[in-house]
């Protein structure tokens, strides 16, 4: 399964607005599973690829380098959750992250990954259940 960026406009908002929402303590994920591949607002490649992006909003870390360096722990934490579980049912994962943080050092692995995890737990447990 290849993990890439989720790209264009319309895929982006249907992630968004269409998506199952989780909820962990810092960390709000929108999950659309494979039932929606064959739609119109979809992305190519839904049948076989997951598809993330990450928004981490300006007001709530005003500095760039920690909106990123937290972007790429999420998709690291996402990369290592489907290499434990290869076979899921996700099509598209849009992270929204809400816990303010004003350095850097705030932004730690051992901090966001069990949040990000506790996240896809909930959605394994809720589309497993369909």
């Amino acid at each position: 399964m290849n993990i890439s960026a989720l790209k264009g406009r319309k895929q982006i908002t249907a992630a968004f607005r269409r998506g199952k929402r989780f909820a962990s303590h810092s960390i709000i994920v929108h999950v659309r599973d494979r039932s929606h591949a064959g739609e119109h607002d979809a992305p190519q490649g839904g049948h076989m690829d997951l598809f993330v992006i990450c928004a981490v909003r300006k007001k709530q870390v005003p500095l760039a380098v920690t909106r990123n360096r937290i972007k790429r722990i999420i998709r690291e934490c996402v990369r290592s959750f489907c290499a434990e579980y290869p076979h899921i049912p996700f099509m598209t994962l849009a992270f929204v992250w809400q816990t303010p943080m004003q350095s850097p050092k705030e932004a730690a692995t051992v901090d966001i990954k069990p949040q990000v995890n506790d996240a896809l737990h909930q959605a394994m447990q809720y589309f497993s259940k369909q």
